[in-house]
């Protein structure tokens, strides 16, 4: 059997707008303050051009949520003239509370990122491929939310791994997030440092911005027994559409690899071709043999 691990250049092969960039747009348009609270942290205003919003922070959307302008908060914050008589002391749950509210926008982002995906319509696509057949007993795992496998191409459910959650599990929202466990350490050491001097307000603020970087992390282990169902079957070959094989979810390949015994072909279809050696790389770090790779452009794939 084959198992395809869907990306989501796949549903942007099959001309959805489900960039980041247009997640950023839906924002633009339906919830512009949020936008802009959500920027600012970044150190992107609405005065930069284009380009520099996708350089900052959407084009590699996920990989960048841990990369807010810490310093400059912690300055700020910690210059902040309390003005009270007894000073700055005694201050630091009073602080904290304000500062997390200053945060609390983040809670809301899967929220509106499921708002957005609801947003886009499905209806009116066509088959884009002859590679997959509803009919074999292929395995899919998806990294995508929106349905196309099974309203397109006729999958059934037990057969797709929904590895971040779908729609159509109506409890909880999308899952997004960064993997950078030691911006969260980092912090933890700076509130601790800020704690044996006493200096409440720096406390505050590392409490408020360790609970951010906690709240933008994913825990990939949290989802690998999602994985489980491909245990014990004959998987011959792994097939990778619309996947970049960067970022946090590299775990995830090592897995499955290792459910295949290490011995299953991966064919990889690559977009840009710049990105072709790197996504190779990226897979022997996984663990995988040079061997049981092969690397084809995605025009390969499509009709």
């Amino acid at each position: 059997m084959k198992v395809f691990i869907i990306g989501n250049g796949f549903d942007i092969e099959h001309k959805l707008k489900t960039s980041y960039w247009d997640f950023r747009s839906f924002l633009e348009r339906r919830y512009p303050d949020f936008l802009y609270s959500f920027e600012i942290n970044y150190d992107i205003y609405p005065g930069f051009s284009e380009d520099e919003k996708r350089r900052l922070l959407w084009n590699e959307f996920e990989s960048n949520l841990d990369n807010i302008i810490e310093d400059v908060i912690i300055e700020d914050a910690t210059s902040i003239v309390m003005g009270l008589e007894g000073g700055d002391v005694g201050i630091e749950d009073t602080l904290y509370y304000y500062f997390s509210k200053e945060f609390d926008y983040i809670n809301k982002l899967s929220y509106y990122l499921k708002l957005w995906i609801r947003s886009i319509r499905i209806r009116d696509l066509q088959v884009r491929t002859t590679m997959i057949n509803p009919e074999s007993n292929d395995m899919y795992v998806t990294f995508n939310y929106t349905s196309v496998l099974q309203n397109i191409y006729k999958i059934k459910e037990n057969k797709i791994v929904h590895i971040h959650g779908s729609l159509r599990e109506r409890d909880g929202n999308p899952i997004i997030g960064h993997g950078n466990y030691t911006k969260i350490e980092k912090i933890k050491e700076i509130q601790e440092e800020a704690d044996e001097l006493f200096d409440e307000k720096k406390v505050s603020i590392s409490r408020a911005i360790r609970d951010y970087y906690v709240s933008t992390y994913k825990n990939v282990g949290l989802y690998m027994h999602r994985l489980d169902a491909l245990k014990n079957q004959n998987i011959e070959e792994i097939i990778v559409i619309g996947h970049s094989l960067s970022g946090v979810d590299m775990p995830y390949f090592t897995r499955i690899n290792y459910y295949a015994e290490n011995k299953a072909k991966w064919k990889v279809y690559y977009h840009e071709r710049e990105n072709k050696n790197q996504m190779y790389k990226n897979l022997i770090e996984c663990g995988i043999e040079e061997s049981q790779i092969v690397m084809e452009h995605s025009t390969e794939f499509f009709d």
